[in-house]
Parts: structure tokens; sequence; C-alpha cells
């Protein structure tokens, strides 16, 4: 026996099945795990992602920190679609998103699923827990939203498309969705809003000082002039084309009395009567605004505190004060030079003047621009938008709208104490939404903030007076971008979009809208505006 036993443990032959046999069990085991947990670990790399696409899209579509039910169907929409149900064999699938309790602007989401195993099973391990956890916050920050709208005549009209409100209603109400969108205040967030409603002019006046506006200026007059040609007698000869030109402000005034009736030295008169425009130094004491003071400052605080404070545009820096030149490329200096005095003419506006201005067709003011400021409350806001747009009036220049939509924004400029790039140490983000309903609609004897082309030509260089005005509009839709703005733009009702698509700063700043979907295209922008990030 002892030496059989012996003989046994010295055989080696067949070993190796004992130890397989033997190993067969733990290699299961490895294999059978190391397998189910890479399928769960991929499961549980695309649950992540869907919970994190889910969050990001429900925390976007949020308007300011308000959650709602459609926030919620559009953040699970988004989850199931990157992770429908069966995904890599995933069962009990749960997905939960709410607001974070402790931080309204916060969104938390739970994602939770098993996945059935292949081997382990056998060692009554069916399936493998599988969990995701992801939240997003959108970092509203601290924003200055310049709003530059287009106020002209054709926002009277309804769209092409029908329905029962002008463009202008259409307006008014879809800029709620933009404050809505941007309602953060309860995190410390400060959004101002501005108002640039333009047409062919903008009315701004009462945002500037008396030293910013001139006190004398030249407009057009009509004048009326008598020719007077007649033979005169000299020294006994008679010689003729003795010619006299009469001027008279008034066609009245004209006196021809006497001249014609031949006397000892004059015979053979002719008349001829002509109607001409002439440029007539006017001060503010001749003006509208200067009835019934005594001082320029009491006729220049009159003017910008009227409701009518209307401007005409001053020359490009650099250029002739008097005549106005504008050059078809705007600098920064043009966006944020200022009078430094009374006598600094070189950077004073002039007064948009119909009462003093002759030979346009067409003359108006928009409503007053509003500077920006916090509102606190969205019926605040949808009154400043309403006062704004009162006046819907003139023709369209989108250069002048979007100038002093920058100038109203700029923080280097005439505005800057009042524009921080920094509240505390958070910066202060700045954005341009520029809505208009058209092509530009200048017209020769319009009396815009360019005065009038036909007389005044003050756009110098070669081409179109639209083409010029284009070039303008461009050249300071680049210089805002230039200096980190964002600029959103809207074409309401318009098809022909290349002027001012171009404006925006990329492809996906830029919206149609046939005004049904005003306010959706508004929130949309609020909501761009920000940074969305995940917390977790």
């Amino acid at each position: 026996m002892i030496c059989m036993l012996r003989n046994l443990w010295n055989d080696t032959k067949g070993n190796t099945l004992a130890i397989f046999a033997a190993a067969l069990i733990p290699l299961v085991v490895v294999i059978g795990s190391s397998l189910d947990l890479s399928f769960a670990y991929m499961a549980k790399a695309k649950l992540q992602n869907a919970c994190d696409a889910a969050a990001l899209a429900g925390r976007q579509s949020m308007d300011g920190n308000k959650w709602t039910t459609a926030n919620e169907d559009e953040a699970k929409k988004f989850f199931q679609f990157n992770f429908p149900e069966g995904t890599l064999g995933a069962q009990d699938l749960n997905f939960e998103i709410d607001t974070d309790p402790n931080d309204n602007a916060q969104i938390i989401g739970v994602a939770n699923a098993v996945i059935p195993t292949s081997l382990m099973h056998i060692f009554g391990y069916d399936t493998v827990p599988i969990q995701a956890n992801c939240d997003a916050k959108r970092d509203l920050g601290h924003n200055d939203v310049m709003l530059v709208l287009d106020t002209t005549g054709s926002m009277g009209n309804r769209p092409s498309t029908g329905g029962s409100l002008d463009k202008i209603d259409l307006l008014r109400n879809g800029t709620t969705g933009l404050y809505r969108a941007l309602d953060d205040s309860g995190n410390g967030s400060i959004t101002r809003f501005g108002i640039v409603s333009y047409s062919h002019t903008v009315n701004v006046a009462r945002s500037l000082r008396n030293m910013d506006i001139l006190e004398e200026q030249e407009h057009f007059e009509r004048v009326y002039k008598q020719r007077v040609c007649y033979d005169v007698k000299v020294n006994g000869n008679w010689r003729d084309d003795y010619c006299t030109v009469n001027t008279y402000d008034d066609r009245d005034d004209i006196r021809s009395t006497g001249w014609r009736y031949p006397s000892n030295n004059r015979r053979n008169y002719t008349y001829n009567a002509s109607t001409e425009y002439e440029y007539r130094t006017v001060d503010i004491e001749d003006s509208q605004w200067g009835r019934g003071y005594r001082t320029t400052e009491q006729n220049l605080t009159a003017f910008r505190t009227s409701g009518d404070g209307c401007i005409e545009e001053r020359s490009s820096i650099g250029q002739t004060v008097s005549p106005v030149t504008l050059l078809k490329t705007v600098s920064q200096n043009d966006i944020d030079a200022v009078a430094a005095n009374s006598s600094d003419t070189t950077y004073q506006w002039g007064r948009y003047d119909p009462d003093s201005q002759e030979g346009e067709s067409q003359s108006g003011c928009p409503s007053e621009a509003q500077k920006l400021k916090v509102y606190n409350s969205e019926t605040a806001f949808d009154n400043a938008i309403d006062a704004a747009t009162a006046n819907v009036t003139g023709g369209t220049y989108h250069d002048i709208g979007m100038l002093w939509g920058a100038r109203f924004l700029s923080p280097t400029g005439m505005f800057a104490a009042e524009n921080p790039t920094k509240h505390g140490l958070v910066p202060v983000n700045r954005h341009i939404v520029f809505m208009t309903d058209g092509e530009l609609d200048t017209g020769d004897t319009l009396y815009s903030a360019m005065g009038i082309t036909r007389y005044h030509e003050r756009i110098s260089g070669s081409g179109t007076q639209e083409e010029k005005h284009v070039s303008r509009f461009h050249s300071i839709c680049n210089r805002v971008k230039a200096t980190g703005t964002t600029i959103w733009v809207i074409a309401l009702d318009e098809n022909d979009t290349d002027d001012i698509a171009i404006c925006a700063t990329s492809a996906a700043h830029f919206y149609t809208s046939d005004g049904s979907d005003l306010e959706q295209i508004f929130e949309t922008i609020g909501r761009g505006i920000g940074n969305l990030r995940l917390t977790r």
C-alpha cells in the first residue's frame, strides 16, 4: 500500500487535466466577471452621457430659473434619445431630474438601470446595477443687453403671412421672452437692458449733455430768387443786359413794383423767378426749442428734454465739421469720442430740426432711447419697451440704429462711467440684439440723421446711397464684434437678408421670423446668453 501511494505521488501523467479541472471554476469567474463588467462599464458610460445631455438640454430650455413640466419633458426627451430602453440590454431603466433644492439655478439628474450578466448568473449574479448622476447650471453672470429695434413705418403693417397683430405689436410681445429667459436676479446675476428704437434717426438727446449738442448748425432752406434784367443809359448811351438778383425767404416778399416802369436811365425790363435751396446757419436761439428762453443753456436743455430729441449725426472724426462729412467706415473713435466742453464742436451732434429744415419729402422722430438699466419686474420691462416703440414712422437706416446701440453699450465711450466691465470679480458680458423687418429704405429727399441726401450728400466715397449706408452698417457691426460684444440679429418678415445676416456674430446668432415665433426666438436668444456647464 505504501509503495502504491508512493508510485502514485511520483506519477505525473494526467496532472494537467486535474489542474485544469480544479482551475476551471475560478477561470470562469474571472472571465465572466470581466466580460460582464466590461459591458456594464460601457453601459454606464453611455448612461452618463445621456444623463449629461439631458441635464444640459433641460437647463438650456429654462427661462431664467423657472423649472416647468415642459423643461422636464425636454430633458427626458434628450435622455431617451441618447439611451433608449434596451441599450446594451439595460433593464429597469429610470431617469429623474429636478432642480437642486439648495440652488434653483442648478438642476440635478439621476439615472439607474441594471445590465443582465452573461456568465456570472451561473454564480447567482443575474444583473449588474449601474447609475449616473448629472448636474447642470447656466452661469448667466452679469449681462448688458442693448436692444436695437426697427420702428420704421413698415412695422405698423401686418406680416405678409397675415395674422391679427401688426409687426410692432408682435415685437412688443416678443421681447418679453428675452426678459423672462434672463431673469436670474435671485442668484445675484445683474442683467441690464437698454433700448434704441431707430428709423431714419434716433431720439437720444435726453441721454446726452448740453455740451454734446451744437449751438449753431447748418440747415438747408428754400429761398426765392428774382432775376431782373434791363437796359441802362450811361453817359447818354444805352447799354443792355444789366441784371440784378434779389433773394427772398418767402414768395410773398417778392416785390417787383417800380421795376416795371421805364425811367430816364432804365428800359426793357425782363423778369425771371426761381426757387432754390441754400445753406443757412440756424442758432439754437432761432430753433423751435429756443422760443421763450433767454440763455443758450436753457435752450439746449429744452431741446434735450423735449421728448423730440432726435439728432443729426456728426462728422466722422478727423473730417470737416461744416459741412458734415461722413466716411463709409466707422472707427472706434467715432463710437467713443465725446466733447470736452461746449466749444468742442468736433464731437457735437446737431439737432434734428424739421422746423428749420426745408426741402424734405418726409421727416419724423422715433421714441426716446433708454440707457442700460436693471428692470425689477417683467411689467416694468414691458412698459419700457412700449414707450420706446410708441412712434412708428420713417425710413430704415440700419447704420444709425447700430451706431447708437454701440455707443450706449461701449465701456470705453461717453457712458463709460455707467458701463463697468466687472461687478466684483465677475465680468460683464455685452450683447446687442438687433431686429429689423426690412432692407435699407433711405430716399434722397427724406430728412434723416444724415440730412437730405439730394442736397447735403454727407456720406463721401463711391457707390449708391444704399451701398454707402450698408458699408457703414457693416463697418459698425465689425467694430462692435471686435470688442468682444456678441451681436444677435433677427430678420422679421424679410426674405432678402444678406445685408443684415452678416452683422451677426455667427450663423448661429442669426434668426428669421414670420412673426408668429418671435417670442420663442427672443427666448432662445436669452437662453443662449450665459455659460451653460456641467457641475458634476
